[in-house]
């Protein structure tokens, strides 16, 4: 914003659009539009105007119909003159097809298969240390069902140290091991079911025995009993064709990865979702369609993001990693005071 010459960018970053951009150049429809403000300015008057259109095409279709019903019924009577001037305007309302938009938007809906109980998740005295370096020192907290937690803080403050440390040892996510926790007592509550999006979520593709499997068998696995239909459905929600189900994991591209690992997410229907940094390699549809996700969830949410209108319009509570402390803010992030 100081800047005083002329920029172009390339952002996945919503708020950091709408912040900076003067015009946005977007990129659809086999061509090019500048539109004049930043990114939400740009998706308003996008949507106005593909309505419009949209709008007119339909009003000329109808008065098509109606023109062509006129000629199918009186082309062979007395009133050629008419059929020849109607058959003039046909040609010149003739609609041409609006071109169709080349930006995919996958479809995410995180459910539960049931409820947990009131408190999902308490903890205390969790403590982590890498040498004589205190990462997490003694934090304690409870967790309401229906919370949506997000860890704010500068890289190295120690969220997914905090977050592994909470996991470590709880059940089906045998892959943080106990020492992740120092010290500390962790708490689940009844009926709790765990998701985890991890931050390096390649992982899950390239280690052990999903190394040599592909993408469709890669998901159904985690759900046996599903019909073949209902995986490949799922799959196609989240932009992957009937070929790319055959893809192999190790082919997989980030974002590819994230996607997949949506997908697991809605397959199992747990009631707590812990996402460590989801939007690392998602475009900006993705991420949108993620928000929305997570503001109609159900559940309990833990969620490490530097997404700021992720954090604003997501999570109703707050713990914020500042010199070595965290601070717990249970409230939103607009009530969130300043940093001293």
């Amino acid at each position: 914003n100081a800047y005083e010459g002329s920029l172009i960018v390339i952002s996945h970053d919503r708020h950091f659009l709408n912040s900076v951009c003067t015009h946005i150049a977007d990129i659809d429809y086999r061509t090019i539009i500048i539109y004049t403000g930043g990114y939400d300015d740009m998706v308003l008057t996008k949507t106005q105007i593909r309505g419009r259109l949209e709008s007119e095409n339909a009003q000329r279709e109808k008065k098509i119909e109606q023109l062509n019903d006129f000629i199918a019924r009186f082309s062979a009577g007395t009133r050629a003159s008419q059929v020849t001037s109607r058959k003039k305007e046909v040609e010149r309302l003739a609609t041409a097809d609006l071109a169709k938009s080349n930006i995919a938007r996958p479809f995410i809906k995180f459910t539960m298969n049931r409820p947990s109980g009131r408190h999902p998740l308490e903890f205390e005295g969790i403590s982590k240390a890498y040498g004589d370096h205190k990462v997490v020192d003694n934090f304690s907290a409870k967790m309401e069902r229906g919370e949506k937690i997000a860890l704010i803080g500068r890289n190295g403050a120690g969220k997914t140290t905090l977050i592994n440390a909470i996991l470590a040892g709880a059940t089906g996510i045998p892959e943080i091991p106990a020492e992740c926790r120092d010290s500390g007592k962790v708490k689940w509550g009844h009926e709790v079911s765990v998701g985890c999006f991890p931050q390096d979520h390649r992982t899950p593709f390239v280690d052990g025995v999903a190394a040599g499997m592909n993408t469709f068998d890669w998901l159904h696995q985690w759900a046996p009993q599903a019909y073949n239909e209902d995986i490949r459905g799922l799959l196609g929600q989240m932009l992957f064709t009937r070929d790319e189900a055959e893809k192999p994991l190790k082919a997989l591209s980030g974002g590819e990865a994230a996607r997949l690992l949506f997908c697991k997410l809605m397959l199992l229907k747990p009631n707590f979702l812990v996402f460590d940094e989801p939007t690392n390699h998602l475009d900006l549809e993705s991420i949108n369609a993620l928000n929305i996700a997570l503001q109609k969830y159900e559940g309990t949410v833990l969620l490490v993001t530097h997404d700021q209108d992720l954090i604003e319009e997501v999570a109703t509570r707050l713990w914020r990693f500042h010199n070595g402390q965290i601070e717990d803010h249970k409230g939103a992030y607009e009530e969130l005071p300043a940093l001293v």
